[in-house]
């Protein structure tokens, strides 16, 4: 019983550090894990679930009672994983189907095991981001004495600390195909231990993503064309998939401009500019409205699961429109689009693009050459808030704008 406190006790430490030192959440599943840990085997007989763990002195708890376990996720339901499981029994003390054992007895076993997610299966809240809850089974062979198959079945629970280390603690069922061998019976593996994903989340890399659809789009706006009022020309999804108007022809959509039956100025809110001359404060005022496009961009949200615009984010496009069109015409821009944590990694980086599109689509809309425009979707790989949080998904999920010379 002591060894088992022991070892819980290390992992309960680990665990502790790791969230003192790590505040993101579990944002994506890699393909692989590998599990190292301690296990407890039961196989006193009278099927009393999880006795043994009170009984580690008649269970097999030994000086190595090692889990190695590899598993490679092959979709977001289902996992397969191999585990070798090593330990042994002390002969004072252990206990096999009631007897007590005369001699010491190892035991030796390797399983093959199929996981079903239950988490994603039942579509747990992100707020459980951290917490994997998943059922087991397959078939394994097992030796104290001689050796046999079993069946197995099972459950176990993960408790991600960080992105890539995890706590778990997994209780496994071994039916026995040879009862009658002495000692070959069925029994209960107990495994606690770490959980690594292998492989690294790569933050900085900076991939274009080509937008796979399966609809057809005409005019490119992202709305398909079922669906959309105008389908050759492109438009915005609160306007069933229209272009705004713009009556005078100057860049500045009617329901911004302040003199919708006059050209005028994005800078004056559609309206004439009066007529001044250049003066020496010109460029600081330039860098300013550098400035200003970082910190009006900011401002840009979406609501979750889609590209579509929050309803307080309109003034905010309306006040960049009228920025980038004072730009020099040789000064090019980069939209650049991310997501929060929630939701498949892959369809979050094409979710990021469709959102940046969006804001595209608005700026071509108010006068910029597409031309000027590229466009970026980096999804969940650049985070700047805690997914943990819903205030900080709502600030993840967001666009950049950047001048290119």
């Amino acid at each position: 019983m002591k060894k088992l406190a022991t070892c819980l006790l290390i992992l309960c430490s680990l665990k502790s550090f790791s969230q003192d030192h790590k505040k993101d959440s579990l944002v994506e599943n890699n393909k692989w894990t590998f599990k190292i840990g301690a296990n407890v085997v039961d196989n006193r007989g009278g099927g009393e679930l999880f006795g043994g763990l009170s009984r580690t002195d008649q269970s097999a708890f030994g000086d190595i009672p090692l889990t190695l376990a590899i598993e490679k996720r092959i979709s977001r339901l289902f996992g397969i994983e191999a585990v070798a499981s090593l330990n042994s029994w002390d002969a004072s003390t252990g206990v096999i189907d009631g007897l007590k054992l005369p001699n010491n007895e190892g035991y030796y076993a390797f399983d093959i095991n199929a996981k079903l997610y239950l988490n994603e299966l039942f579509n747990f809240s992100s707020e459980l981001s951290w917490l994997s809850v998943y059922a087991n089974g397959g078939f394994g062979r097992f030796t104290i004495n001689k050796g046999t198959f079993t069946a197995n079945y099972g459950g176990g629970a993960t408790i991600w600390v960080s992105d890539h280390l995890g706590l778990d603690f997994n209780t496994t069922i071994k039916n026995s195909f040879n009862d009658s061998e002495l000692y070959e019976t069925g029994h209960f593996l107990y495994t606690f231990g770490l959980v690594i994903k292998l492989g690294k989340k790569e933050l900085k890399k900076k991939t274009e993503v080509t937008e796979t659809v399966s609809f057809i789009d005409t005019d490119g706006d992202s709305i398909p064309d079922d669906k959309d009022a105008c389908p050759n020309n492109a438009g915005y999804i609160d306007n069933n998939g229209c272009p705004y108007s713009d009556t005078d022809n100057d860049g500045v959509l009617d329901k911004a401009d302040n003199c919708p039956q006059i050209k005028g100025s994005p800078s004056n809110s559609g309206c004439p500019m009066p007529v001044s001359k250049p003066t020496k404060t010109e460029e600081p005022k330039k860098q300013e409205t550098k400035l200003t496009v970082v910190n009006v961009s900011k401002k840009i949200k979406f609501e979750s699961g889609n590209y579509n615009f929050t309803q307080d984010t309109y003034p905010h496009l309306i006040d960049l429109a009228k920025i980038l069109i004072s730009e020099p015409i040789d000064v090019r821009f980069e939209i650049i689009g991310h997501s929060d944590s929630v939701g498949d990694y892959k369809l979050n980086r094409t979710l990021s693009f469709r959102r940046a599109s969006a804001v595209r689509n608005y700026f071509v809309d108010s006068g910029i050459s597409k031309d000027r425009i590229s466009v970026v979707g980096l999804g969940e790989s650049e985070p700047i808030d805690n997914n943990l949080t819903e205030e900080g998904r709502n600030n993840n999920r967001r666009v950049e704008i950047k001048t290119i010379k």
